[in-house]
């Protein structure tokens, strides 16, 4: 045999290889391929509730798994810092897992109790689940796969001493089956009751207003007229910090003026409840 013919051979033989090569791996792949392809046909629909971390990135099953904490930390609202409402709601993010639909659907919730906790009371303190007027607003509109579940709060007496939790869980109904375990509660807290507001310590509002008091906080809202409720403090230190330094020179004025009224009438300066003077300025390390 002539080089030349063997040369000839080596070319068909490394053609024929490369075909193979090319081939195999498809075939291969083939039926994993029409697996992959299969069409979504799960009829079934499911609800979860959504959850944020501090970024507002959303926190998907396997982020909550790695910290279950997330689930128990509770949604706060304060009648206090929201003026004469009798009533208000307070907006729960959640998401439908399944077929979007033409046409609107009714979900169900149910209250869990927690052990050792205010529990509110359904009717007193917010509207029943169950209640026609909550019915009526337990929807997801035709169209939606991401909603919001609005918990009606009442200003009940309960309210004035305590701060009440509301564990809140999806219930299966005809439309929609439990989604996750993990993403099935919230738990909501409120009052109508002076506290201090969470947002006071890391929007160092110690450092414009002095340290935190609940007659301090009560004169605040009222000489203001403004909510100081945690969503307007985040809003305010995010966006303009110079309104806290302009707030806590009108407020040493104003509490300089009523002391002053005060005393003449023959009464004492106003103070918290441990005696300590009400007092607007920058509060000094380790006070």
């Amino acid at each position: 045999m002539t080089f030349k013919h063997i040369t000839q051979q080596m070319m068909v033989l490394k053609y024929h290889l490369r075909a193979w090569v090319l081939i195999l791996p498809c075939a291969l792949l083939l039926p994993s391929c029409e697996k992959d392809l299969e069409p979504y046909s799960h009829a079934d629909s499911y609800l979860n509730f959504r959850f944020f971390n501090a970024g507002g990135d959303e926190l998907l099953n396997e982020d909550i798994a790695k910290d279950k904490s997330v689930i128990d930390v509770p949604l706060l609202y304060n009648f206090k810092t929201h003026g004469d409402v009798q009533s208000d709601t307070i907006w729960i993010q959640a998401k439908t897992v399944g077929f979007v639909t033409d046409n609107d659907r009714e979900y169900a919730l149910e209250q869990i109790q927690v052990a050792g906790a205010d529990n509110a009371v359904a009717g007193t303190d917010y509207v029943a689940f169950d209640s026609p007027e909550a019915r009526r607003i337990q929807v997801v509109k035709a169209g939606e796969s991401v909603f919001r579940v609005p918990i009606v709060m009442l200003r009940s007496a309960n309210l004035k001493t305590k701060n009440v939790i509301l564990k809140v869980r999806f219930k299966e109904n005809e439309n929609f089956k439990n989604g996750f375990t993990m993403m099935q509660t919230r738990v909501v807290s409120f009052t109508d009751k002076l506290s201090k507001p969470t947002t006071w310590d890391p929007c160092a509002l110690n450092t414009y207003f002095g340290n935190y008091g609940d007659v301090k906080f009560q004169l605040m809202i009222d000489w203001s007229g403004l909510s100081w409720s945690d969503e307007w403090i985040q809003e305010m230190y995010d966006t303009d910090k110079a309104y806290f330094d302009y707030l806590a020179k009108v407020f040493a004025i104003r509490l300089a003026e009523e002391n002053a009224k005060r005393q003449t009438a023959g009464q004492d300066v106003y103070r918290e409840e441990d005696g300590t003077a009400v007092v607007f300025g920058r509060a000094l390390p380790g006070m």
